[in-house]
């Protein structure tokens, strides 16, 4: 079974952009639906790894600050309302 959030992240990759910069040297990756994602590296794969990281980053802050992320396709993280409050250390 996989997790949620997994599920969640390969499918915002599906739609990540990816780019090789002449000058830097290096491929960049970002997504459009996820303000300020962004990954640089010097290989594509790098690349697409360090922006799985950077999406799970943006969604675990999103969740605890009470941001609402966009739905893909069937997965959406509107289940936990804004008046739930995500457990995280500092309030356990």
């Amino acid at each position: 079974m996989k997790l949620f959030i997994n599920s969640y992240i390969e499918e915002v990759l599906k739609k990540a952009k990816y780019e090789y910069g002449k000058t830097t040297d290096s491929w960049c990756a970002s997504i459009d639906i996820l303000p300020g994602a962004y990954a640089q590296a010097d290989t594509l794969e790098e690349a697409r790894s360090q922006l799985a990281e950077v999406i799970e980053e943006y969604v675990l802050v999103s969740l605890v600050s009470g941001d609402k992320l966009p739905a893909i396709n069937d997965l959406d993280f509107s289940f936990i309302s804004k008046k739930q409050k995500v457990k995280t250390l500092q309030n356990v």
